[in-house]
């Protein structure tokens, strides 16, 4: 298996060839490892987002960037609207080696505005050449998504930042209608109706 620098370097190759603007960022599992949770992880998530899908549509996004893709790799775009367990309604594209030596790629295409911030506001992180999506961000995408491995990474991301961190990531919950979980997983005790979203699409 190859190792997830590896991977990285596969990701770097295809931003770089992508004939257009292209923003993207570390999200999910190894994100989160990156900021110090101790976790593991079986595939390589990224949030993403193109002009092109704004002036075109998600299928020539698509169509593009197979075309930066290496020929080991096959890619396929799933629709958001039929992935009925998604509580983002993404659009997700797959990304898999063929042969299975590499980390399956998960590119989710950004559909909020606040998940344009997280991209744009990642930073890069010393022998990563992806930028990594910020803590409060990171939260934010997890307290979205339904799994106990996501919730457990947004009780361990709260404990690893600092005040203002944690300030911005209660911020973030109230604006994307997830403020009662946050406070569910920070008081377990608490129950109460989740509120729903109030995220911007784009």
């Amino acid at each position: 298996m190859k190792s997830i620098d590896d991977t990285l370097k596969i990701i770097q190759g295809i931003t770089r060839s992508f004939p257009g603007e292209i923003d993207i960022a570390l999200v999910g599992g190894y994100a989160a490892v990156l900021h110090g949770v101790e976790r593991t992880t079986l595939d390589i998530d990224f949030c993403v987002y193109s002009g092109i899908i704004r002036s075109s549509n998600t299928d020539q996004f698509y169509r593009i960037l197979t075309r930066c893709i290496p020929e080991r790799f096959q890619a396929r775009l799933i629709k958001g609207s039929r992935i009925p367990d998604d509580p983002f309604k993404h659009d997700v594209i797959f990304i898999e080696d063929t042969l299975g030596e590499y980390l399956r790629i998960d590119f989710l295409l950004a559909r909020y505005k606040w998940e344009l911030e997280a991209i744009h506001s990642a930073t890069l992180i010393a022998g990563i050449p992806v930028p990594v999506v910020t803590k409060p961000y990171l939260a934010a995408l997890k307290l979205k998504a339904t799994g106990y491995k996501d919730a457990s990474d947004v009780v361990t991301l709260l404990s690893l930042m600092t005040e203002s961190e944690r300030r911005e990531t209660v911020e973030l919950a109230k604006r994307i209608g997830r403020d009662r979980k946050l406070a569910q997983l920070l008081s377990p005790s608490e129950e109460g109706p989740e509120e729903g979203p109030s995220e911007e699409l784009i």
